[in-house]
């Protein structure tokens, strides 16, 4: 049942904090605003539901909790401390289905003997369920990560799920990997962790019989690369393979992180962005994460729901919260400062969260990269605030042209034509795609084959029978693609062209028929079986010139 809504009431610095809850939610606000209050109420108030419901009674020892901030529950409470059925705190989650809203409310007070954590869990029975189930449990809460043990000894499951659970998330990282391999979810792990390191390649070795540590060795630089113990690889990728790691083999409702980024350079900073995106959109879990960073508000801006905490408060939410004064708030108002220097030919607004596939095919096509600058809108279902931003900047910076690139995802021609009309008329210039996003130009079959060194021929067979083995699934996606499409219609008198028309019977799909995000996902994973070897398919090669954007690179 999908969780919307997490009201955290009368929780240390948090008297009452509400928040609707999107795929990403990053909570933000200067120091003592409550940001880790949140993480740490929810936590405990799902372990206390989770430990009664285990135990039959409506009280437990607080020595029986999994985790607790303190050894001192009763002083958590705002404005004084619990008290015998009185001074609750609460934690309610809300579900919303078929317009029907669905609660379950956590109460939380001291019990009648001294230590003891009083719980009830009340309200809907399917929600009750999900916040009292031990797997999935329904949060994992993960601390920033400074570094990790030299060593770990093996521990049974029971121990690591209690550890993991107990907020000691750092400490049993190879122990977890190690059930991931033993699950055989290991090659998931992978697919997940290599959408943003492509070429990261894990091994897990234990032996029951001889041996006492887990060891864990990782290869940045593909099957053949140079394997380094796992506490010797940078801390931005120990980062995102403990964030892949719980999610994969926990799948918990909710991710907890508690300023993750606290260790990052901002480089690694945009990586973990990546990381919380590929979780969006590849699992169910919902990430909560709290920070003191721009530089993640800046890459997940528009895509996450940003939460303003002030004063232990909500003071604003949302996917379009006001950029300037947040970014004030956080001492970081500084994003258009290349731009205002001069020097600047083109300003392009990119839907892609991650300007890497954007900025590779602007080089391929003639762009000099000291002469433009990217920024994300993050959606195509966000253009608005595209074309806002194009208004923008032409006032502010009239010399620099504004370049505004929308995937077409499944578009007909005059679809596409709409929106192109829509974004010439805020003053920008359009770039839509030629197939459906911007993954589609790096599965080519020329420019793969040209960074393998092999004939097209055979890349071009290889990729249609990885369309082949996943004909349903493109399938589902082009439809999903055309529901999406259905928008454009909302204020026009002509219905939209029926989809099933549209995808026909052919198998495989047509290439401009298929989601290039998927595509690309499946080449990657499969690339190394095939030919013996990895290559990174964001590297340039005339294959990825635009003939589109070459144009506009030689005004």
């Amino acid at each position: 049942m999908e969780v919307t809504r997490i009201a955290v009431e009368r929780f240390k610095r948090i008297e009452q904090a509400d928040i609707r809850l999107s795929a990403i939610n990053i909570l933000v606000g200067g120091n003592n605003s409550g940001k880790s209050s949140i993480l740490e109420g929810i936590h405990f108030s799902a372990v206390a539901a989770l430990a009664v419901s285990a135990s039959g009674a409506k009280t437990i020892t607080q020595e029986s909790l999994l985790f607790c901030p303190t050894k001192d529950f009763e002083s958590l409470r705002n404005g004084g401390p619990y008290k015998n059925q009185s001074n609750f705190g609460y934690l309610r989650i809300y579900s919303e289905a078929d317009e029907l809203e669905s609660i379950c409310t956590i109460r939380i007070y001291r019990g009648r003997n001294e230590g003891n954590v009083g719980c009830e869990v009340l309200g809907s029975p399917q929600l009750r369920r999900t916040v009292q189930s031990e797997e999935p449990p329904f949060s994992v809460y993960v601390p920033g990560l400074s570094g990790i043990p030299q060593t770990e000894e093996c521990r049974t499951e029971s121990v690591v799920r209690r550890g993991v659970a107990s907020g000691d998330a750092n400490l049993y990282l190879r122990n977890v990997l190690l059930l991931i391999d033993q699950s055989g979810k290991l090659q998931e792990l992978s697919e997940l962790v290599q959408s943003v390191f492509p070429e990261l390649r894990l091994y897990v070795e234990f032996d029951p019989r001889k041996d006492i540590h887990i060891s864990v060795r990782v290869s940045l630089t593909g099957p053949n690369g140079k394997r380094v113990p796992l506490e010797l690889v940078g801390t931005g990728v120990q980062q995102a393979l403990q964030i892949f790691s719980y999610v994969a083999l926990f799948r918990p409702s909710v991710l907890l992180l508690d300023e993750p980024d606290s260790h990052l350079h901002p480089n690694n900073q945009a990586q973990l962005a990546k990381s919380m995106l590929t979780i969006s959109t590849e699992t169910d879990t919902k990430v909560i994460a709290t920070t003191h960073s721009r530089h993640l508000v800046d890459a997940l801006y528009d895509e996450a729901n940003i939460v303003w905490l002030r004063e232990g408060a909500v003071y604003d939410q949302g996917e379009a919260v006001s950029r300037i004064p947040l970014l004030m708030d956080l001492g970081a108002l500084d994003s258009f400062e290349r731009l205002r220097e001069g020097g600047i030919n083109w300003a392009i607004l990119t839907e892609d969260a991650s300007y890497d596939l954007v900025d590779t095919l602007l080089r391929s096509s003639g762009f000099d990269s000291d002469k433009y600058v990217i920024y994300s809108y993050k959606s195509s279902s966000n253009m608005q605030s595209a074309l806002l931003l194009s208004e923008f900047l032409s006032e502010i910076v009239p010399k620099t042209s504004v370049l505004i690139h929308r995937d077409r995802d499944m578009m007909t021609d005059q679809e596409v034509h709409w929106v192109v009309e829509d974004i010439e008329a805020a003053g920008a210039e359009a770039f839509v795609t030629e197939g459906c996003d911007i993954e589609s130009y790096f599965v080519d079959p020329g420019h793969v084959a040209s960074l393998l060194g092999v004939e097209r021929a055979e890349v071009e067979e290889w990729i249609e029978q990885i369309a082949a083995k996943n004909h349903i699934e493109l399938q589902h996606r082009y439809t999903r693609k055309r529901d999406e499409a259905k928008w454009l219609y909302r204020s026009r008198t002509v219905p939209p062209p029926d989809t099933a028309s549209m995808l026909g019977t052919e198998v495989p799909l047509a290439p401009d028929k298929r989601l290039g995000k998927f595509m690309l996902r499946k080449v990657r994973g499969s690339m190394y079986e095939r030919f013996g070897r990895y290559v990174d398919l964001r590297t340039q090669s005339d294959y990825l010139c635009c003939q589109r954007l070459a144009k506009m690179a030689n005004q």
